[in-house]
């Protein structure tokens, strides 16, 4: 059945005496009207104020303001609950999905369907609600609408007809019969009718209305806003500070204390009449009315109590619309309505602040999934791409899922097409770059690098970035440089370079590479570095040179490309080994612009040396203007923070992973994040996968998930590793 016949059945239905009197509504020409009313609404795109610093946070809800104001009538503002469906996701990824990304993307498509379908509150969408007789007449606010929202930068998507008829049907349930009584109705389901009274808080937060529209059973929320001419506004301050001033007097012949109250309401009047006297914003008589829902009266009532103690913690009295269930349940309708139910006046600011739009949840459709809220249970879907910083940190013990996390990001990149540069001390990534067909590239065992290609951006300053890097590995090689020889080094790299006919001139850089035992051979002939030389002889030429004496240079355009350092047994030469890693795919990443990801696993080990700390603030400052993000993960998170560039890279971080910690890694974390007592405690009890996630100024609690295959590929439990069944163990992280 169309939704025009829905319409017209439910207004004939409308006429029982046991149904709610609908206003009279019809579907033409595409074109909803509701009691001889042309309708038309924006959907309105969610907000998330939390992600937002101070400074725009304030510039969106004086965006919202402005926008409000440039209506020139009455409208409505409607929240629904919607489902959000996991295709839309899944369509939005699946373009960028090719060869072997198709190993990763199907197992994923299962895992976040399983989350997305599970139980959880649903998400919800607002929609602006216009009205008018005349079509020409809407079709201009509309427009007027559209235009000032993207001067605001704010997303405001007209929706047609049939759509907002479809709006209007899931309030209306048609061909339900429900049985209006003095505070309920009862039907297939209870429903409550309430409205926010006469009390509101005293100030009003931006998003201040988030934590009742958190509350489930939430069928709708409608705001009918009406707004005031100039005269009637500054009528209506005026009366109610004479009001103010004559109770004042009456309360001092009493010799009453001075009502803190009363001198509230004439302190905002003053500022109103102000305000309006200089033109600046509007004063709205705004009509709320909540729809409360559920299967029985048991929740009914349990959620009832919930909803009223949360608008109690904010200050607002919710009253119910007893008699009035019917009346108050059709003016939830979209389309105009005569009879308001309980109006209250509130000036632009406070009109925007309330924000019904404001979104809870962490959802870029263009992203991967991350894990779910473990509040909500919502999918947590993030693009790092999409943020001001693509860099993010994972800060975890041994055993608390940081592998399984960061290696779960590697694949999920690589699925969506981006390429994927890492860093594995410890042999952990080897099974995931075979099975997705990447190049894994073992020092120290039968293959090594030279850091002496110079790769990347084919650029006069790539020679002179080659050198620096160089300066700083041959530092750490040779346990550090003194004063004196750090000039002979210079001159000694220059050297080594000008003898194989390789310069500043871009052409010279693809001629055959010069080595480490070419650069020591220099060093002997430099006055002042014969000492430095005969240091860095085991890396030349000694029982080291295997790790940088290799002929052929790294695959760096490969699309999955990790440099393992497992086989290194010596912990000081896995460090060193690990920075000259880092800076042949440095190279990588300043050859284009193409995304990439650079994972530096164990990156505590690298901050140990403050060439190698120094070298990772600048990937995490620089990455982002190379279309990068990279990826920490340590879990000595006391040492890191101690470093000198250690919080200057964290702060470089828009995402930041806290999983399980220690009691003394708690107590660093805690000062360093303001974390409360609670986040403590909960990041010292957390299981694997468990934790809190920084996306900006704000966090959640959530969960790493990953699925099956992707456990397989990435576990690292001896249990697992030697065979034993995983059908007697159920991952606690996996889908």
């Amino acid at each position: 059945m169309s939704v025009g016949a829905l319409l017209r059945r439910r207004s004939e239905a409308s006429e029982s005496p046991s149904a709610p009197a609908w206003p009279a509504a019809a579907l033409t020409d595409g074109r909803l009207s509701i009691e001889g009313r042309l309708v038309a609404g924006l959907e309105l795109a969610p907000l998330n104020l939390e992600l937002m610093a101070e400074a725009e946070r304030d510039t969106t809800v004086d965006g919202l303001a402005a926008l409000y104001d440039a209506v020139p009538g009455p409208f409505q503002l409607l929240s629904v609950p919607t489902l959000r469906d996991p295709a839309e996701h899944l369509a939005a990824i699946e373009p960028s999905v090719r060869g072997h990304g198709q190993r990763v993307f199907r197992p994923y498509t299962a895992a976040y369907r399983e989350i997305a379908e599970g139980p959880r509150r649903p998400p919800r969408r607002t929609v602006l609600v216009l009205d008018s007789t005349s079509d020409a007449e809407l079709r201009r606010t509309v427009d007027l609408v559209e235009r000032v929202a993207e001067e605001r930068g704010l997303g405001a998507r007209p929706i047609d007809g049939e759509a907002l008829a479809g709006l209007w049907s899931s309030i209306a349930r048609p061909g339900a019969t429900y049985r209006i009584g003095p505070a309920l109705a009862e039907g297939p389901s209870f429903v409550i009718a309430l409205n926010l009274g006469r009390r509101w808080p005293a100030e009003v937060a931006p998003a201040w209305l988030t934590g009742l529209l958190a509350v489930d059973g939430l069928a709708a929320v409608s705001m009918r806003c009406r707004p005031l001419s100039r005269a009637e506004a500054m009528t209506f301050m005026t009366t109610r500070l004479r009001v103010v001033r004559a109770g004042e007097r009456l309360a001092a012949e009493r010799g009453e204390v001075a009502d803190v109250e009363r001198e509230r309401l004439g302190s905002t009047a003053t500022s109103a009449r102000r305000a309006l006297a200089a033109g600046s914003g509007r004063i709205y008589f705004v009509d709320t009315v909540l729809l409360l829902e559920a299967p029985d009266r048991p929740t009914l009532q349990e959620r009832l109590e919930t909803i009223g103690l949360e608008a109690r913690s904010l200050g607002a009295e919710l009253e119910a619309s007893t008699l009035r269930i019917g009346a108050a349940w059709a003016s939830a309708l979209p389309g105009a309505r005569a009879n308001p139910i309980c109006e209250r006046n509130l000036d632009s600011d406070s009109l925007a602040a309330s924000l019904l739009h404001s979104a809870s949840d962490l959802y870029e459709p263009l992203g991967h999934l991350y894990g779910r809220a473990r509040t909500t249970g919502a999918p947590i879907v993030l693009d790092r791409f999409a943020h001001a910083s693509h860099n993010a940190i994972v800060l975890g013990q041994t055993g608390t899922g940081k592998t399984m996390f960061t290696g779960a990001e590697m694949a999920r990149c690589f699925m969506r097409g981006i390429r994927v540069l890492g860093v594995d001390p410890l042999g952990d990534y080897r099974r995931l770059t075979e099975a997705v067909g990447g190049t894994y590239v073992e020092l120290g065992a039968n293959g090594g690098l030279n850091p002496f290609t110079i790769g990347g951006a084919t650029t006069e300053a790539a020679f002179a970035a080659k050198v620096a890097a160089l300066a700083r590995l041959v530092a750490a090689m040779a346990g550090g440089t003194s004063r004196d020889e750090r000039p002979a080094l210079d001159r000694a790299l220059r050297a080594t370079y000008a003898a194989a006919g390789i310069g500043p001139d871009p052409a010279t850089h693809d001629r055959p590479a010069v080595t480490l035992a070419d650069l020591v051979g220099q060093l002997g002939e430099v006055r002042g570095g014969q000492a430095l030389a005969q240091r860095l002889e085991r890396w030349a030429t000694g029982s080291l040179a295997p790790i940088f004496g290799a002929d052929a240079s790294l695959p760096l355009d490969a699309r999955f490309l990790v440099i393992g350092l497992s086989a290194i047994g010596d912990p000081e030469v896995r460090d060193v080994a690990q920075l000259a890693a880092l800076g042949v795919l440095w190279d990588a990443v300043r050859a284009d612009l193409a995304p990439k990801l650079v994972v530096v696993d164990e990156a505590w080990k690298v901050m140990r040396q403050s060439s190698g700390a120094e070298f990772v603030e600048e990937l995490a400052r620089s990455a982002r203007h190379y279309h990068a993000g990279l990826q920490l993960a340590t879990q000595d998170i006391a040492e890191f923070l101690r470093s000198d560039f250690g919080e200057a890279i964290v702060k470089q971080c828009d995402l930041r992973v806290l999983l399980g910690q220690t009691p003394e890694g708690v107590e660093a974390i805690g000062r360093y994040f303001d974390l409360t007592v609670a986040e403590r405690r909960s990041l010292l009890h957390a299981r694997p996968g468990e934790g809190l996630l920084f996306v900006g100024r704000s966090h959640v609690a959530f969960e790493a998930r990953v699925s099956r295959r992707e456990y397989e590929w990435l576990t690292t439990r001896p249990a697992d590793l030697v065979g034993e069944s995983q059908q007697r163990y159920d991952p606690p992280n996996s889908s």
